[in-house]
């Protein structure tokens, strides 16, 4: 025999009734053989679901995904589905996002097939429901805001003090001396956590973490010497991941560093791997001083430096007799060599090398500086590689000779499924290449989707929730509609968002709208005006019986009671009234 939910009474004495018996009810209602069988069968079968197409595929999957959003008549509608599952998530026209209703678009990001960040926990957004508050300063401009999460962890006696509360929500939370982990109360390191205002920077590449440690350091201009580097453990590690390096050694990495890179005799021009020279020559510890050489045999020496020298001044190599001469030129004689017409372009070069050679920024810099806020906007390889100078740049620190690459090469190796063994770059005979790819990670491979634990367990928690409250709704569709009240709304709330916004998630919501109509006491005709006018009106009502127009403030217990309360005495009105075929227009002021 299978037990139905029940409820003794209606309007306010039946929510008593039901708020006083719904956990007895609920824990023998989940036992009832269909239900604990089909949530059975989706904890076993979703972890191998892999794509929409998966999912649909499978009645008795996609029924429990379906109706722990409350969408489950939908099981038959296999192309709305897909369309909806398969969404692009961060396009704001797509099919998911311009739905009216909700619930769809809760269903597709927890799932994520559409999204990069893969499957979510339908929770997810409780865990950050202060998204759009970018600073301390901003969550103290907002009452609103601030309340709720002061109330989420019995802070509210410290409301008014907004200098005390700024000092914590901007203490470092990792340093156990910050002024927020030598308060007593350990309550206000939690609630510092919740928006880590002062919390390293998360990268999704080694090369975006590269770059950031790198322009962090003396106002972006990187570390000053090789000791500065190697205290930095941030962007030593994201050096050592981004040129890919196996031996780590502090004190083998700093003579590295330190070593002269266009010196043929030089230690790390003796090291057989080759990302160790790259990566001295991207810091340029080592580098000569070209001040330094009296005469232009010493430059000459250094051949590559010459190069990158001559390059600075935008010249090409003629030749030594003919730099020769020019270096050693009387630049006050203006029958000098370097002062006659056909040699005047070197004119800059010679003066510099006697008087005083200018400060060139070093390979990292100049890649640090031209992709500095581009990285994340590379959608894919062939952006990075056509913006020419930030493409050039990353070349010149991984010290891949531009001229010897074909774009094609690179852009095939950036395409490459770096988890597998086999690919196109990690079978590249140049270690730098796969250095680079890596680095870049544009395809770091491994599209396994991962579902974050606890993911069919809360689906599951979901679903049994909305199957009870479809067995009470079967006797008393109000008291459905209570039942799902403060869930609903508590997700439009960790939603995130500005006011309006909450609103139009209401409405947005068939539950919530259906709700917040009886409550308000709106009429049937409500639904006929513009989304903007029904916003409007419904603030306008929530503001004259509830004194705010926030949704968010309803979710306080005594609000929260109160305007179920005012649902559940207006809705049985309104069946009392709809029996006897009264109507009266004064019944939609109340």
């Amino acid at each position: 025999m299978t037990f139905s939910p029940y409820v003794l009474g209606t309007g306010i004495a039946g929510w008593n009734f039901l708020d006083r018996t719904r956990d007895q009810q609920q824990k023998i209602f989940d036992k009832s053989p269909i239900l604990d069988r089909a949530v059975k069968d989706f904890s076993q079968k979703i972890e191998s679901i892999e794509t929409a197409d998966q999912l649909l595929d499978n009645y008795n999957v996609l029924k429990v995904a379906l109706g722990a959003f409350g969408l489950e008549e939908d099981i038959g509608n296999r192309a709305f589905i897909k369309k909806v599952l398969e969404s692009d998530l961060s396009e704001p026209t797509s099919f998911a996002n311009r739905l009216n209703d909700s619930r769809y678009l809760g269903m597709a990001q927890t799932f994520g097939f559409g999204s990069e960040d893969g499957p979510q926990l339908p929770s997810a957004s409780a865990e950050k429901p202060y998204a759009d508050v970018t600073s301390a300063e901003d969550l103290l401009s907002k009452p609103t805001l601030l309340n709720q999460a002061l109330n989420e962890f019995g802070l509210q006696k410290y409301a008014g003090n907004e200098f005390f509360l700024m000092r914590v929500l901007e203490s470092d939370l990792t340093d156990q001396d910050s002024f927020v982990n030598r308060l007593s109360d350990t309550r206000l390191a939690d609630f510092a956590s919740q928006f880590k205002f002062n919390q390293p920077p998360e990268y999704t590449s080694s090369m975006e973490a590269l770059v950031g440690e790198f322009k962090a350091l003396n106002d972006g201009e990187g570390p000053a010497n090789a000791d500065e580097l190697l205290g930095n453990d941030d962007l030593l590690n994201a050096m050592i991941e981004s040129f890919d390096l196996t031996y780590t050694n502090p004190i083998f990495l700093k003579r590295m560093l330190e070593s002269n890179p266009y010196d043929a005799a030089s230690p790390v021009n003796q090291q057989e791997d080759p990302r160790y020279l790259a990566m001295s020559r991207a810091f340029g510890f080592g580098v000569p001083d070209i001040d330094g050489f009296s005469t232009p045999e010493e430059l000459f020496e250094h051949s590559e430096l010459l190069e990158e020298a001559l390059d600075q001044f935008n010249v090409s190599n003629p030749g030594e007799d003919y730099l020769r001469q020019v270096l050693e030129s009387d630049l006050s004689d203006p029958n000098s060599f370097v002062n006659q017409p056909s040699n005047l372009a070197y004119y800059d070069f010679a003066e510099a090398f006697q008087n005083e050679w200018p400060t060139a920024p070093s390979k990292m810099k100049v890649l640090a500086d031209e992709v500095d806020g581009k990285l994340a906007g590379y959608e894919n390889p062939r952006q990075y590689v056509f913006d020419f100078d930030a493409f050039e740049a990353g070349l010149d620190v991984f010290n891949i000779n531009e001229r010897a690459l074909d774009f094609n090469v690179m852009i095939r190796a950036f395409e490459s499924d770096l988890s597998s063994e086999i690919s196109y770059a990690n079978l590249h005979r140049d270690p730098k290449l796969k250095a680079m790819a890596s680095a870049f990670a544009f395809n770091p491979g491994g599209s396994d989707r991962t579902y974050p634990p606890g993911f069919a367990e809360e689906i599951a928690g979901l679903y049994k929730d909305q199957n009870f409250e479809i067995a009470i709704g079967e006797s008393d569709p109000n008291m459905r509609l209570a039942l799902a009240f403060e869930r609903e709304l508590q997700s439009i709330a960790d939603a995130g968002g500005s006011e309006d916004a909450h609103w139009f998630g209401i409405i947005g919501s068939p539950p919530l709208k259906s709700f917040f109509e009886t409550a308000l006491g709106l009429p049937s005709s409500f639904g006929q005006l513009s989304v903007d006018r029904q916003v409007t009106e419904m603030k306008d009502r929530a503001f004259a019986s509830f004194g705010t127009t926030h949704p968010a403030d309803l979710l306080e217990a005594d609000k929260l009671d109160e305007f179920r309360n005012r649902f559940l005495l207006l809705s049985e009105l309104n069946s009392d009234l709809t029996a006897t075929g009264f109507s009266d227009p004064i019944f939609a002021l109340f």
